[in-house]
């Protein structure tokens, strides 16, 4: 080693010749890896375009060819752990790949393809399970129908008070009229709780409270619990006008530690009838408390809904003038 002034010396080195880019590819295996690259890119994509459709199923197809060629000649574990996701990315996308060939006109251009039969098989079958799932649908739906329409044939529903009736004709032909069509179904079921309450509510609105009172023993008697009929009937008390008698049947259930939340619900409709905005606000958001106090959430949502609706019909408030 030569040693020259003001130099400080560098020994010789032995530079090491690595395998360019180029010389890689034309191997075997640097083919298979650049034909994985490729396909990888392409399978990702959020949007398959006819072009990239086409490289993809060359892709597979040189993927495929070259596994076979090198074999066990070279240890090839990554990359064909690599083909799987390939292979399986063929398999998801089978159908969208059929249909973005056929629909651009380049079928033609893949037609010897392995991949692009493996494609068009597997979306064929894709579709047939498809039509199949349909069909067996198609039928459960059909016989279905069938079932329920047979159903008041086999199985005929017991006949019932038209609770419906009284109740329209109650607002829109006045409370006369309601109780003559509540008499008739109360005549023809005696022993229906509803239209013993219904026929003693315009009982007592008609003026006639010893009917009335018999009819409403009738009622609780049948009735599933007192809390039920109490609410019921102050609920029945408010559409015929009766707001005395409703809010009594209020503080009854106020009264009971169980049924607060029907209490004050039921309070709430009587100020609201009686055009008492304030009050109702105050009864509905009380029951809504107790309600969900009490995991009733069927009574919280209705209590909540009816406040909501009071207070969404309140007069905006004026701006005030700078």
């Amino acid at each position: 080693m030569i040693e020259t002034p003001g130099i400080i010396p560098v020994p010789n080195m032995k530079l090491e010749r690595r395998p360019s880019i180029e010389t890689t590819a034309q191997t075997p295996l640097g083919r298979l890896r650049a034909a994985l690259d490729d396909a990888e890119r392409v399978a990702v994509s959020a949007s398959m375009s006819a072009d990239d459709a086409v490289s993809f199923l060359r892709a597979c197809d040189e993927i495929e060819r070259l596994i076979d060629e090198i074999g066990a000649a070279a240890d090839i574990r990554p990359e064909v752990n690599r083909a799987d996701f390939v292979r399986e990315r063929l398999r998801l996308n089978a159908e969208a790949i059929t249909r973005v060939v056929q629909r651009s006109h380049r079928a033609d251009e893949v037609q010897h393809s392995p991949s692009w039969k493996r494609a068009l098989s597997i979306a064929a079958d894709v579709r047939a399970r498809r039509t199949r799932r349909l069909m067996i649908a198609g039928f459960g739906v059909v016989a279905l129908i069938a079932a329920l329409a047979a159903l008041p044939l086999v199985f005929p529903a017991e006949p019932a008070p038209d609770i419906g009736a009284i109740s329209r004709l109650l607002a829109n032909e006045g409370a006369a009229a309601a109780l003559d069509r509540a008499r008739v179904e109360y005549e023809r079921f005696p022993d229906d709780p509803e239209a013993a309450l219904w026929r003693g509510v315009l009982e007592l609105r008609a003026g006639d409270p010893a009917a009335a009172e018999e009819l409403f023993a009738r009622a609780r008697q049948r009735a599933a619990s007192e809390v039920g009929f109490l609410f019921e009937r102050g609920n029945l008390l408010i559409q015929v006008g009766l707001f005395d008698a409703a809010e009594a049947d209020a503080a009854a259930l106020i009264a009971r530690p169980d049924a607060q939340a029907e209490g004050y619900l039921l309070l709430g409709g009587v100020r609201e009838a009686r055009g008492d905005r304030a009050g109702a606000i105050d009864a509905f958001q009380q029951a809504a408390d107790l309600a969900a106090a009490a995991d009733k959430p069927h009574l919280e949502v209705i209590a909540k809904t009816r406040l909501g609706m009071i207070l969404q019909s309140l007069p905006a408030l004026p701006t005030r003038e700078r």
